[in-house]
């Protein structure tokens, strides 16, 4: 099913405007199984609109954006959603576990940074195309080189998510970077500033999807400064800032 087939009808159910993105990883190259075994996919009603994180046989993280109407910060039944992982094949593949529980952290600056902990309703079984990946607790340095990743399209005029998992590279700019990128956002310390080259970078489907660098989560896909593949800077949910509360919420 396509994704904006499943937009008309979700809306129909829950009488509330999606926010459901698509997207890309610009300018990326295919993954390899195995590569990035903390890569999850988001599902809703069966169609994919987001990335997530692997942290724990239990758990995952996405951005809030992926689980609530937007400008709300009220999920969605959280039996709607499902996790996939171990697999660079969007359709096929892998391990695909239902959502049991959507856990907002309150301690958001602004909902379009906010972050969801999804706690599954069985473990993944970690293997060589599974497993969490370390959480960062100081974020990385500026002129840091990062690895982003997701599905979605690869080319403006595709309509679908791309079906093979893409990894790109992009690197940590200074704050003031997107904030002269976009004059309506505000200084965040919850946020990290990511730039790349032209035509490549994140679009709206790889949103909640992982940032990392040192083998470690540094940040999560938030908001697209410009349009996708363009010059402009993209804003990341920073791991080390809301390092405190997910370690609270597993343990």
């Amino acid at each position: 099913m396509k994704l904006a087939v499943s937009c008309v009808v979700l809306s129909a159910l829950l009488g509330c405007s999606l926010a459901m993105p698509e997207g890309r990883v610009a300018g990326g190259d295919d993954a390899e199984l195995g590569q990035l075994p903390y890569q999850g996919a988001l599902s809703i009603g069966g169609s994919y609109n987001c990335g997530a994180a692997i942290i724990a046989p239990l758990f995952a993280l996405t951005a809030l954006t992926c689980v609530c109407s937007e400008g709300s910060n009220r999920p969605w039944p959280p039996q709607m959603f499902q996790v996939s992982a171990g697999t660079i094949d969007l359709y096929q593949g892998g391990q695909r576990i239902v959502v049991e529980e959507i856990i907002l952290n309150p301690n958001y600056n602004e909902l379009q940074v906010g972050m969801a902990l999804l706690r599954l309703r069985q473990p993944f079984v970690f293997n060589d195309q599974v497993q969490a990946i370390a959480l960062a607790t100081v974020n990385p340095p500026i002129g840091a080189e990062i690895d982003i990743s997701g599905w979605g399209r690869t080319k403006a005029t595709e309509t679908d998510m791309h079906r093979t998992l893409q990894i790109g590279n992009a690197y940590v700019e200074p704050e003031r970077a997107c904030l002269n990128a976009d004059s309506s956002i505000q200084s965040n310390d919850q946020v990290l500033c990511v730039g790349h080259s032209r035509k490549q970078g994140i679009c709206r489907g790889d949103m909640g999807g992982p940032a990392v660098y040192n083998n470690e989560l540094v940040g999560l896909g938030v908001q697209l400064l410009g349009e996708c593949g363009g010059s402009l800077p993209e804003r990341f949910i920073s791991i080390a800032a809301n390092y405190d509360w997910i370690q609270s919420q597993i343990a």
